[in-house]
């Protein structure tokens, strides 16, 4: 990797790391969300910091630069959240209309 572009990845990560801390002190989310997120964090810091250790697996995949390779992992990350968002939607819309169908069903008492 280019050293400017690693110096920004790595303030990205950082100022990330300083945002999940921040929002979880705040009580935005819970433990396990905070553990998690600091886990991509870290796990981001690493690549960015050392991208010789992904090597072997873009041999593996057959993948010859690296910047491919990060986008390519960026959209099944991203694929991941969305999936993730809208089972969690999909939730709280069935809670949301369990409610509401119970308080129809009160306000008719």
């Amino acid at each position: 990797m280019i050293a400017g572009v690693q110096i920004i990845g790595f303030l990205f990560g950082l100022f990330m790391i300083y945002l999940t801390f921040l929002y979880y002190k705040r009580k935005e989310y819970n433990t396990k969300a905070f553990g998690a997120w600091m886990f991509v964090w870290v796990f981001f810091l690493l690549i960015v910091a050392f991208p010789t250790m992904i090597y072997g697996l873009m041999e593996t995949l057959k993948v010859q630069r690296t910047a491919d390779f990060f986008v390519m992992a960026g959209f099944l990350f991203f694929a991941l959240i969305i999936f993730y968002l809208f089972v969690s939607v999909k939730h709280m819309q069935k809670n949301v209309e369990k409610i509401v169908r119970k308080l129809a069903i009160e306000s008719e008492r």
